[in-house]
């Protein structure tokens, strides 16, 4: 094992303690969180002095939150064309989903401010809507992509917002310079809602532009410090927000490091036919997984290293496409 091993370890448990703390909120585990009598709720200025701490606390916390989330996200519009490019459906499904979940949230958290002002009357959704929030769980209803078990509400809704800011920035650039601007757009892939399909969408792009099977199509990366220095041909896509674990990359090459997670930069995935291997190097399959739990592994990939290859699958070292745990 490597020697920042036991750091990662601790760091994982040090984060499961403070997502349990997070959730420790309600102040009186006896006084019912949704309560609100109803002479309260017909004197604002009543309520203001005489609810409870947490219920303050939680309606501080949403008034941030509605802030940092944007306000709307814009469809991009399907044509007859447009709707045989493999990336434009997916691209499609994505700010679809987006859309429908960033609703329900703005509609969800405004309810809660009427609910905490003492304007609004709850129903049983919104009593465990409001529950959920004072603990720092992420609703049920808001779920609807993988994110990491114990993960808290806060930092979901900053990681939720920087993905409708991504779609929003990609619906910004087709509805300017059309279907060509999905192919040469760089992609968050941990801030996608289905990163898999993503790189599905790709292969099929590539396949449908060449005529070639899928079957034949093998992947490889390519890593740049410098994003100026990144190209693009046909066949390539950009992404960004990738992190080595237990490695670093140097000249299109991983070798083995002490450092726990080391940066990617802007990579480039490319599918071809056939991959020229250079015997003076071996290639190593790395998995991608989608946050650092590793419960999901989304798609592996053979990265160029001068280093014993099983040092690596015994050190562990994997790549994570998001830091959210």
């Amino acid at each position: 094992m490597p020697n920042s091993a036991e750091k990662v370890l601790l760091a994982n448990y040090c984060n499961e303690i403070v997502n349990k703390l997070l959730k420790l909120s309600i102040l009186d585990d006896d006084e019912e969180p949704v309560y609100v009598s109803e002479k309260a709720s017909q004197d604002s200025k009543i309520i203001s002095d005489s609810r409870p701490s947490w219920m303050k606390q939680l309606h501080q916390s949403i008034s941030e939150w509605l802030k940092i989330l944007p306000k709307s996200l814009t469809s991009i519009k399907r044509t007859s064309e447009n709707i045989k490019d493999p990336l434009f459906r997916f691209f499609e499904r994505e700010i679809n989903t987006g859309i429908s979940l960033l609703k329900t949230i703005l509609f969800d958290l405004n309810d809660v401010v009427l609910i905490c002002e003492g304007t609004k009357k709850q129903t049983n959704y919104h009593r465990q809507l409001v529950k959920d929030l004072a603990k720092g769980i992420v609703p049920k209803n808001w779920i609807r992509y993988k994110i990491p078990k114990n993960l808290t509400v806060q930092p979901w809704i900053v990681d939720f917002s920087e993905r409708i800011k991504q779609m929003s920035q990609i619906s910004k650039q087709f509805s300017e310079q059309g279907p060509i601007s999905l192919k040469n757009c760089v992609v968050w892939l941990g801030g996608l809602f289905t990163p898999e399909a993503y790189i599905t969408a790709t292969r099929q792009y590539v396949a449908q532009a060449n005529s070639w099977s899928l079957e034949e199509l093998q992947l490889e990366i390519k890593v740049y410090e410098d994003t100026s220095k990144a190209s693009l041909d046909e066949c390539s896509f950009a992404i960004t927000g990738l992190k080595l674990q237990g490695a670093v990359c140097k000249n299109n090459k991983i070798y083995l490091s002490s450092n726990i997670v080391n940066n990617l930069n802007v990579s480039t995935i490319r599918w071809s036919k056939s991959i020229v291997k250079d015997s003076n190097y071996t290639q190593i399959n790395l998995p991608i997984y989608l946050n650092p739990t590793r419960a999901d592994l989304l798609f592996t990939l053979n990265m160029e290293t001068d280093q014993n290859e099983h040092l690596f699958y015994t050190r562990g070292v994997a790549i994570l496409a998001s830091n959210l745990n």
